[in-house]
């Protein structure tokens, strides 16, 4: 049965493109009406989710449901945030509506395990919210996975390389933030992690694959083609994707 993929987006607005831009590459079509049906619904103005976790800042919670609402009364039969910290408030969204909503992290940790089965040490680049909730972590830990994070000023460097104001939400996705995320991901490697999982939904903006020596797991792509699969479309297989095809500012 096919079904309309509802985008609760925003989060912020680049990813919320980045993440519909993977779901039309990744789906086997070959005509516009043998693509999805989505309905985006991108509210910027969704508090910041690490400010709200840190006790600095509201709760998007409200946000999210009214979000959610909109976005099955227009018609959605599922959901997804294409927005890793907002997962934070995953289980409580659950409970205020009846449609199912896709968990970024689960699928991305269920692929981990399929395509790296012998890993054992995880490397996460995220927000601070992510990584000081152990959001990721609990996935991680219940798959038998360690998960490895930045030091505390590794982890100033990925806010700076996010958030700054010469960052990724700012629109620079070449140079600084860029060279300090692969920087990090090394430190990470160099420390055992077998893998890297970019754990902010920004962060494949600027790290590719072909960065690091060993895999890198998107879970906006993963969660893009598992969106594609329960809308009861097909994935297109072996397609590599790259974000800098449509973004690439200086």
């Amino acid at each position: 049965m096919r079904r309309t993929i509802g985008i609760i987006g925003g989060m912020g607005p680049e990813a919320t493109a980045y993440f519909y831009w993977l779901i039309i590459k990744k789906t086997r079509a070959r005509k516009d009406q043998e693509h999805i049906h989505i309905i985006i619904d991108s509210y910027p103005q969704i508090p910041p989710r690490t400010d709200a976790i840190l006790g600095k800042g509201p709760s998007p919670l409200p946000y999210l449901v009214e979000s959610a609402r909109r976005l099955e009364e227009a018609g959605a039969e599922i959901l997804v945030m294409p927005c890793i910290t907002a997962h934070y408030y995953y289980d409580r969204l659950k409970t205020r509506t009846s449609l199912p909503v896709v968990n970024l992290l689960q699928v991305t940790v269920d692929e981990i395990c399929r395509f790296l089965p012998e890993a054992r040490k995880i490397g996460l680049i995220g927000s601070t919210g992510t990584i000081k909730s152990h959001l990721f972590h609990r996935y991680l830990e219940r798959a038998h996975l360690e998960p490895l994070s930045p030091t505390p000023s590794e982890q100033k460097k990925v806010m700076q390389a996010i958030f700054g104001p010469e960052g990724i939400k700012a629109g620079i996705t070449t140079g600084r933030p860029r060279e300090s995320l692969i920087d990090i991901a090394h430190q990470l490697i160099s420390r055992g992690a077998e893998a890297i999982i970019a754990a902010c939904t920004e962060v494949p903006l600027v790290l590719k694959e072909n960065d690091l020596p060993v895999p890198l797991f998107d879970p906006m792509e993963i969660g893009a083609k598992a969106c594609i699969t329960l809308a009861g479309y097909e994935v297109r297989k072996n397609l590599k994707v790259d974000s800098s095809l449509i973004f690439s500012y200086k």
